[in-house]
Formats: structure tokens, C-alpha cells, sequence
């Protein structure tokens, strides 16, 4: 009996460690976040009081779940620009009540751009959409092989593709790759990369930086903002 319960006392203690562990690892990252916030003179909170994840990207309706917390709010180079936390989940059940849930997680920069532009999604090619491409979902084909080997595109409006991923853009894609995806709707510009360390999230900006500069101007020309 004694054996028994000195088991469950461990057992508990355990599981109380992991707790703490975790919870200290999420207060040194809202530190962090806050701390870059202050530095750069953004505004930061921790839960999403903006509705981020109601905005009609694709990534934001992945999953069974989702939520995006530690928001940083400011101006970055003459561009509105938000950063932050992005999480969805994936619920499975083993058939006799038992649950699991399996989680994603992204840091994201949202952007605006002086456009209405239709939507896109730039996302990476893989087995299941190689496959989808045999069975006849077909993605946007530009001119370069390179290009469409490595980058599947989604977009309604094909004109607006080949306007936006001209040459130029195309080349700097190739080379600036390491983005799990990038969305673009209306006057957003979404880009998601694997959860990063706050110390890093300033590439976010730099990268938005570099593509705001690479978009070609017949876009501006031809969709204007509304």
C-alpha cells in the first residue's frame, strides 16, 4: 500500500514539474515579446483582442482549433505591420473516448500594402499536393521551373498571379525562401514561418520589407486600393 502511494505522490510530482516547466517557458517568452515591443516602440498584448485569426486567410481556418496570442502592433519602415503567435490543432480520437490533440505552431507578420489585391496563396510543394496536381487540382503555372517545382500557388485570379510573381518577384522567392507560406488579400500581405524565438521576429519585418519593395508596380496600377 505504502508502495502504491509513494508512486502517486511521485507521479503527481511529475506532473506538477511539467507544469511549472511549461509555464515558465511561456512567461520568459511573453517577457521577451514585451521586451522587444518596448524596444522597437510597439504596442504588445498577450491575447488577441484584434480577432487576427477571423481574417480570411487559409491558414487561419486549418484545423480544429485555433488562437493566436503575444501581439506586437506598430509601424516598421512606413508599413503597418503586426507580429505574432499563431497555434492551431488538430483533434483525433483512438474510437474508445479518448482524445489527442496535435498542435502547429507559427510566428506570423501581417502586413498592408497600397492594393485591393485579389487572393493568393503561396505555399510550398509537397507528395500530397504533387498528387493533387495527378488527380487534376491544379495550382497557378508561372514560366519558371524552378519556381513551380519548389512553390504551388492558389489564386482564383490568374492575372493577378502572374502580375504579382513576375520574374524579378519570382527570383527573390527562390532565393529568400525558408516561409512556410505567404497569403495575400485585399491590402494584407500574410507570411508564417515555424514558431521563431522573439529575438528573431524581426526578420519577419525585414522579409515583408523586401517583398513590399519587390512587388511590381503594374499591381498598384491595376488593382488600386478601394
Amino acid at each position: 500500500m505504502l508502495v502504491i502511494v509513494l508512486f502517486v505522490l511521485v507521479a503527481i510530482a511529475g506532473v506538477a514539474g511539467v507544469a511549472f516547466l511549461r509555464f515558465q517557458v511561456r512567461q520568459s517568452r511573453v517577457r521577451a515579446v514585451m521586451a522587444l515591443a518596448q524596444r522597437i516602440g510597439f504596442t504588445f498584448t498577450i491575447a488577441d483582442v484584434e480577432h487576427l485569426v477571423d481574417m480570411p486567410f487559409a491558414l487561419f481556418s486549418k484545423g480544429d482549433g485555433r488562437g493566436a496570442e503575444l501581439v506586437i502592433s506598430g509601424v516598421h519602415n512606413g508599413v503597418a505591420i503586426r507580429m505574432f503567435d499563431y497555434w492551431y490543432y488538430d483533434q483525433s480520437s483512438d474510437g474508445h473516448g479518448a482524445r489527442r490533440r496535435s498542435y502547429h505552431r507559427f510566428t506570423c507578420a501581417l502586413a498592408t500594402i497600397p492594393a485591393a489585391c485579389p487572393r493568393l496563396r503561396l505555399g510550398h510543394e509537397d507528395f500530397v499536393t504533387r498528387l493533387g496536381g495527378h488527380l487534376g487540382v491544379h495550382d497557378v503555372e508561372l514560366e519558371y521551373d524552378d519556381f513551380n517545382r519548389r512553390f504551388r500557388v492558389k489564386c482564383d485570379d490568374q492575372r493577378f498571379a502572374f502580375s504579382l510573381l513576375d520574374g524579378n518577384m519570382m527570383q527573390w522567392l527562390l532565393g529568400a525562401d525558408g516561409f512556410d507560406s505567404v497569403e495575400v488579400d485585399g491590402p494584407w500581405v500574410l507570411l508564417a514561418r515555424p514558431k521563431l524565438e522573439p529575438a528573431r521576429w524581426l526578420d519577419l519585418g525585414s522579409w515583408l520589407d523586401e517583398f513590399h519593395r519587390q512587388i511590381p508596380p503594374v499591381v498598384y496600377s491595376t488593382y488600386p486600393p478601394r
